[in-house]
């Protein structure tokens, strides 16, 4: 996600020198500034994006160290691939990837799932208040498992 905030801003940044450079009639200005609006609103919200999934890989780390490998932590990350993503993560580092990878897999996901599903059920759903605070302001979880503090042999109890 922060790959794709970069090339937002980058992009953002071509489109505005662009507009100051070169003589463009009042439409063609208004068409380049729609678009750098756009890419930097995207850019933005990539950034929102990415710090709430890392929010939800601490807890899904947390859940999953404190109660073992349990299919039902992981039915809440069912919602999109970032989410299935930041709890991939969290499972590889606790050695339970494979499971979790399984899983997801049982459910029908595969690598190209990008769009959500509920995009296609109900694609107002965009617009509401519970998309946008779960999606880009999810609050901030405090670990309750110091990981940087357990022995490494620690971390890696649940091999599959």
């Amino acid at each position: 996600m922060h790959w794709i905030s970069f090339l937002f801003l980058i992009i953002t940044f071509f489109i505005g020198q662009r507009i100051l450079i070169n003589d463009y009639s009042a439409f063609e200005e208004i068409v380049f500034f729609l678009l750098m609006v756009f890419f930097f609103t995207n850019s933005i919200l990539a950034e929102l994006d990415a710090r709430s999934r890392y929010q939800n890989y601490k807890q899904i780390k947390d859940h999953l160290y404190l109660n073992g490998y349990h299919e039902r932590i992981l039915r809440t990350m069912l919602k999109s691939m970032c989410q299935r993503d930041a709890a991939l993560v969290a499972a590889n580092e606790l050695g339970m990837g494979k499971s979790c990878a399984l899983y997801f897999k049982s459910h029908g996901y595969k690598w190209y799932h990008l769009i959500p599903d509920f995009v296609f059920d109900q694609p107002l759903f965009l617009f509401t208040k519970y998309f946008w605070m779960s999606t880009f302001f999810v609050p901030v979880y405090h670990p309750k498992v110091d990981f940087y503090s357990l022995p490494s042999e620690r971390i890696h109890l649940f091999i599959n």
